[in-house]
């Protein structure tokens, strides 16, 4: 639904230099001997993917960071650059995940994402009309929620994002970036998604390790909606940005799930 965090830092979780030429968070720059070097850090707990691009020939030099590690991957005699120099000769973007990891567990049973015993109906399925367009949001599931119902991890990993301060709902597009989420990092390098959370709703924190079917936030009504309810997808990594894969939920392949279908986890 939406297009949040297809990058790492930003709407549409993009990274990249404004015109102002302000450092992304993930950029960091140590004078030594004479000399700038350009680090490169990623303090989260999942991997992540680098570009740094030539403004001027659009060459793209590329680097895969492991969790909470960093590496210098540029120097220049300070003689000849500084820091805002490096910045108006590059463009930094940064992605969330290995891209160099090809493969994932296509036959991992998620769960639905509410506690036992919960109804809910399906309300958007995959290439769903309304939001679930484009490689990012095409394989989304919606599940109508009441706000302040209690939304669970549908499978085991690691929090690395969350958004939760937003108050905004609306019908139109205007409002896709005021949907509040959390993101959960599985070990096969997917990543999962819950959006349109209650404002200050998470009930974990960015680096918690969470089991499947833990409580991790409630239901709300923000962003982009009609009607209250939980946006959820799985994703893998690629040199573009995180795309929406098929899954399986508690042995039912979610392609399968339609608008207006009855699900009850049992």
């Amino acid at each position: 639904m939406f297009k949040i965090i297809v990058l790492l830092f930003g709407v549409f979780l993009c990274f990249s230099c404004s015109k102002n030429i302000s450092k992304p968070s993930f950029i960091d720059f140590k004078i030594r001997n004479d000399s700038i070097h350009v680090v490169y850090k990623n303090n989260y707990p999942c991997p992540l993917y680098i570009k740094a691009i030539n403004r001027k020939t659009d060459k793209a030099e590329y680097k895969q960071l492991r969790s909470k590690s960093e590496t210098v991957v540029f120097s220049y005699s300070l003689s000849e650059m500084d820091s805002r120099s490096i910045l108006r000769k590059y463009r930094f973007i940064g992605y969330y995940g290995d891209i160099t990891i090809k493969s994932y567990d296509t036959s991992y049973n998620y769960s639905l994402p509410f506690i036992k015993g919960y109804t809910s109906n399906i309300i958007q399925g995959y290439d769903g009309k309304f939001s679930h367009k484009g490689a990012f949001s095409a394989k989304s599931l919606d599940f109508y929620m009441k706000v302040g119902d209690t939304i669970v991890a549908a499978r085991d990993g690691v929090v690395v994002k969350k958004m939760i301060h937003h108050n905004k709902q609306g019908t139109t597009k205007e409002f896709r970036d005021y949907g509040n989420y959390i993101m959960i990092y599985h070990k096969d390098n997917t990543f999962s998604q819950y959006v349109h959370l209650k404002q200050y709703g998470n009930l974990v924190e960015v680096g918690d390790s969470v089991k499947k079917n833990q409580p991790i936030a409630l239901s709300g009504f923000t962003g982009w909606t009609t009607v209250p309810h939980l946006h959820f997808g799985v994703y893998k990594p690629t040199e573009t940005g995180l795309v929406s894969i098929p899954i399986i939920m508690d042995s039912i392949p979610a392609k399968t799930l339609k608008k207006g279908d009855i699900v009850v986890k049992q």
